[in-house]
């Protein structure tokens, strides 16, 4: 009896220990999924600048331009994902979509992070949806921000003061745009055609600018 006992706690004890062994070995792969997506992310940025230089002193010119562009894309990228928790995944009854950063150094410089917020059912007919874009260093900062010192100026173009939490912003009722610059940096662009300006408010003060300002 004693020697069955022995045995059954040698099993047990062989099991325990072949259970972690494959719990450390599945967390030391995972470990190393991780690390190596980083790095090849890593990797591809300077492979794109480092092929970028190498054509440029080739004089392949188009080859250089291209590389510079795949390596200004992940930067995007890069700074679209930290827009994460600015941008919540629900803002009362609506819910965001996947988030799109792309870069704008042909509109004059900078990058824009574009998300849609829907409600309603589609099948239905009864959908609705907002798009906010993120803008990050646009020369568009410097005209919104004359308008908003000039708000007599605003109003003859249709555009009236709307305040959203410690921020001034405008909206524009024709376009369906409620706008606000954060930082002197960013720009938070809410667009809604047909939609009321009381739901716009709901997505603007739902956005986390505060997070948005503490950004670099």
């Amino acid at each position: 009896m004693a020697s069955l006992q022995s045995k059954r706690f040698a099993e047990m004890r062989e099991g325990d220990e072949g259970s972690a062994m494959n719990l450390l070995a599945r967390s030391l792969t995972l470990s190393f999924c991780i690390v190596t997506t980083i790095t090849l992310r890593a990797d591809e940025f300077e492979d794109s600048l480092t092929a970028a230089l190498k054509a440029y002193k080739e004089n392949k010119i188009d080859d250089a331009s291209t590389a510079l562009q795949n390596a200004t894309r992940i930067i995007a990228e890069k700074s679209g994902e930290k827009l994460e928790d600015v941008l919540p995944k629900t803002i009362g009854a609506w819910t965001r979509g996947r988030l799109e950063t792309q870069s704008l150094a042909s509109a004059g410089g900078g990058t824009t992070t574009k998300v849609n917020y829907k409600k309603g059912d589609k099948e239905k007919g009864t959908e609705e949806r907002i798009s906010v874009n993120v803008t990050a260093d646009s020369p568009m900062l410097m005209q919104v921000a004359t308008f908003l010192k000039a708000p007599a100026l605003g109003s003859l173009l249709g555009q009236k003061t709307k305040q959203i939490g410690d921020y001034s912003g405008m909206y524009i009722s024709k376009e369906g745009i409620l706008q606000f610059p954060v930082n002197e940096r960013y720009m938070v662009i809410i667009q809604g055609k047909k939609i009321p300006e009381d739901q716009l408010m709901i997505i603007a003060k739902g956005i986390n600018a505060d997070l948005l300002k503490g950004m670099k």
